[in-house]
């Protein structure tokens, strides 16, 4: 019942083309539109005209599928998963997974991500 139910948090971000809308995931995860806007390498005033291009879709998938693994392990908390985003944390050498995935690094957190799935602390 649980992936239902994060299903449904995921769904939210989701426009009626089935397309991924990024104000709807940058509201999700905590992150302001500029924030998204480097996230996708496009200017915030883009994000907020078409931001469910299909131009973008590839790459909202990529972090819409990060915060659904996060949202697994904080027992589907949204606000846990925006703080986890935001903290500094001593496997990614103090930085943040925010700060990560906006500094071109997704690979690192999505790492992390799939150790603790994999039952490796933190």
């Amino acid at each position: 019942m649980a992936t239902l139910r994060q299903s449904k948090i995921i769904r939210e971000t989701i426009d009626e083309s089935g397309r991924y809308d990024a104000a709807r995931l940058a509201k999700l995860v905590g992150w302001s539109l500029a924030d998204l806007g480097r996230y996708l390498d496009r200017a915030p005033s883009t994000i907020s005209r078409s931001g469910s291009a299909q131009a973008h879709q590839d790459r909202l998938a990529t972090l819409a599928a990060l915060v659904q693994e996060v949202l697994v392990l904080t027992n589907e908390d949204v606000p846990a998963t925006i703080a986890w985003l935001r903290t500094p944390i001593p496997a990614l050498d103090w930085v943040s997974p925010r700060d990560l995935i906006l500094g071109g690094d997704f690979h690192k957190v999505r790492n992390l991500v799939n150790e603790v799935h994999s039952g490796l602390s933190l």
